[in-house]
């Protein structure tokens, strides 16, 4: 009997020792909960601090407004009345760039980049037929054309930018612009009375866009950007000919001025030393 109470009491102490290690550790004596702590996010293992050099593509778009003034006036000029064509510009561009970005804080990146790119921004307008101060048609075969084409483009702009998440760089950007651009204009009529020009200028003024960028890699960036630029007015006073032999003596000739403004969107592709 004996021996039967001693095999139930170490069968009922196994037991429990059994039910304690499945169960696991009691709870504090404290009572309070254990809290979890959750884990640290990892630091950003990307710096954008340092030289690139790198290539874009995209598509430019533009204002070419050419506006017509007859001399000495209106009035006394009589067959062309004041007013605009618009060629509308428009096409490809695509080139390099080169660059600086100074990372500081680990949210703000300070940079400077230039670049340059060959386009085929152009476009073109004619109007038919001329119509004169008193609102007469000069007929069928008379006409204005305008005309305006970028060859090339480039910039050199400051950046500021922020990075909202590792590898992110969003930013502002905004400087020196300057192109060569053709410009081209004539007022002609049936009796080969015209007033054309012809001419080549390289153009400066001012950018200012914005774009993302993106780290693909140590060294690697693809970028999306917006510009949009404005390279001035340009005017020329055409002089007054017949089948190409100048007039004399006139008093009439016809002053024509270009605006040369544009947008560009395009991607690019940096490698970071």
């Amino acid at each position: 009997m004996k021996q039967l109470i001693r095999l139930t009491i170490l069968f009922c102490a196994c037991a429990a020792l059994a039910l304690t290690a499945v169960a696991g550790p009691e709870p504090l004596s404290s009572g309070k909960e254990m809290k979890q702590v959750a884990p640290a996010p990892p630091e950003c293992d990307y710096t954008w601090t340092g030289f690139y050099i790198g290539g874009n593509a995209g598509y430019g778009w533009g204002n070419g407004d050419t506006r017509f003034h007859p001399l000495p006036d209106a009035a006394t000029f009589g067959s062309l009345a004041p007013q605009t064509l618009d060629p509308d510009p428009s096409g490809f561009i695509g080139g390099g760039q080169i660059g600086y970005n100074w990372q500081w804080n680990k949210w703000l990146v300070l940079g400077a980049e230039a670049d340059f790119q060959g386009t085929d921004i152009e476009g073109d307008e004619t109007r038919s037929p001329i119509i004169g101060f008193t609102g007469t048609s000069f007929g069928p075969d008379s006409f204005l054309f305008a005309h305006e084409r970028m060859q090339w483009f480039g910039t050199v702009r400051g950046r500021i930018g922020f990075v909202p998440m590792c590898r992110l760089l969003i930013y502002g950007t905004g400087g020196f612009a300057y192109g060569n651009v053709d410009y081209s204009a004539q007022t002609f009529y049936a009796n080969r009375d015209e007033f054309p020009a012809k001419f080549s200028e390289t153009n400066t003024g001012w950018t200012a866009g914005g774009g993302i960028e993106y780290a693909i890699g140590h060294h690697w960036t693809v970028r999306a950007e917006y510009l949009y630029y404005d390279l001035g007015d340009q005017g020329r006073t055409a002089a007054f000919l017949n089948s190409g032999v100048p007039v004399t003596p006139t008093i009439f000739a016809v002053h024509y001025n270009w605006e040369t403004q544009g947008n560009i969107v395009r991607g690019g592709l940096n490698y970071k030393f």
